[in-house]
């Protein structure tokens, strides 16, 4: 990304924060998720910082890549914006930039976070930060991590995120929300069937439960997606690509799914809480009893399936994979999601672990 980063410079330097003097001294792109790149970016003579010295995160997104149906950078900074204005601890927006003119896409730029994050592959069931503390502080990191979910789930959605809600699929609610799944279901599977996903959206709909509480939802709420601080309190919240409008339980189903996903089995590492202590803190930050898990535990294996579908249908446009893969028929959120509704779980999962090799082999 050596050819933006001219046109990147001269955005910093029409930044008050940054100064007409600062400079770009290193660039680092890591390997991230197909809707957006990511460079770390090292400044030097700002006019704020350590001696002049900013370390930031810029997002560039991919237009016509984006993982989540109707994401956007714009809308993911105005949301960030928001749960800063909060107290809510995220990174620190700088700004961002829409005009697609300046260096091809959209992007958003933060502050650096110095904390750590839980490995994925191999999971933080089987190895890395957590197995650093103590057991005391492994429960404690739980606890704020899912009262800082809780923490997003009650602010006020009125107060500056109505954005979030796309009235072609009606009001505010569940019913809102369930449409963006059947619309976004539709770009994922290319309007093509595919057997669970589809008798797993019948059932959502089919047993849809009275409209009750709606919330300010993160959308992206698994473990992954935080930063931690050395004694395992929370540093930042990151990714909010999916952010949205509807049930809390959505959010804290989806903390859950993730989680089955990465175990594989295993149990969390000793000191943590279980399934019905996690309910039982989550309920306490949250101020209200969750209802109908079973339900949003469905919901979250489609949403998972539908990140599965649309990542191999983004590999197969950007010739990556080819057309004939069949992965989204057949891979561990699928299974997942087969054994909640009944239905036969996929066992051949060839066509998967060709779209894994193909993430973990780009550049």
């Amino acid at each position: 990304m050596s050819d933006i980063q001219p046109a990147l410079g001269r955005w910093f330097r029409a930044q008050p924060a940054l100064g007409d003097a600062c400079r770009i001294t290193g660039v680092a792109t890591p390997k991230t998720g197909f809707s957006a790149d990511t460079m770390l970016v090292s400044l030097a003579d700002c006019a704020t910082g350590t001696n002049g010295v900013r370390e930031l995160v810029v997002r560039i997104e991919r237009p016509g890549r984006n993982t989540f149906l109707g994401a956007s950078i714009g809308r993911q900074a105005k949301f960030m914006a928001r749960l800063n204005r909060s107290g809510i601890k995220v990174p620190a927006i700088l700004g961002w930039e829409e005009d697609v003119a300046l260096i091809g896409a959209s992007f958003l730029v933060m502050d650096r976070v110095d904390a750590v994050s839980l490995p994925m592959h191999p999971s933080y069931y089987e190895t890395g930060f957590l197995y650093e503390l103590e057991e005391a502080q492994r429960h404690a990191t739980w606890v704020d991590a899912l009262g800082t979910i809780a923490s997003i789930n009650l602010l006020d959605w009125r107060d500056g995120c109505d954005f979030l809600i796309d009235p072609q699929y009606g009001p505010a609610g569940l019913g809102n929300y369930l449409g963006w799944i059947k619309a976004w279901r539709d770009e994922a599977c290319d309007h093509k069937p595919n057997p669970i996903i589809d008798r797993a959206i019948e059932h959502l709909e089919r047993n849809r439960p009275a409209d009750g509480s709606i919330e300010l939802l993160w959308g992206d709420s698994n473990p992954g997606n935080f930063m931690f601080a050395r004694d395992g309190s929370v540093a930042a919240a990151l990714d909010f690509e999916a952010a949205a409008i509807g049930p809390a339980e959505i959010d804290l189903s989806w903390w859950w799914f993730v989680g089955d996903m990465l175990a594989g089995g295993r149990p969390l590492p000793p000191g943590m809480p279980d399934r019905s202590e996690q309910i039982a803190i989550y309920e306490k930050a949250l101020g209200r009893s969750v209802a109908n898990l079973d339900y949003f535990a469905i919901l979250a294996g489609v949403r998972m399936s539908l990140v599965m579908a649309q990542t191999i249908r983004n590999l197969i446009a950007d010739d990556i994979l080819p057309p004939t893969n069949q992965g989204a028929l057949a891979n561990p959120a699928i299974a997942l999601l087969a054994g909640m509704i009944d239905m036969p779980v996929p066992t051949d999962m060839s066509e998967y672990m060709a779209m894994v090799m193909a993430m973990n082999q780009r550049g």
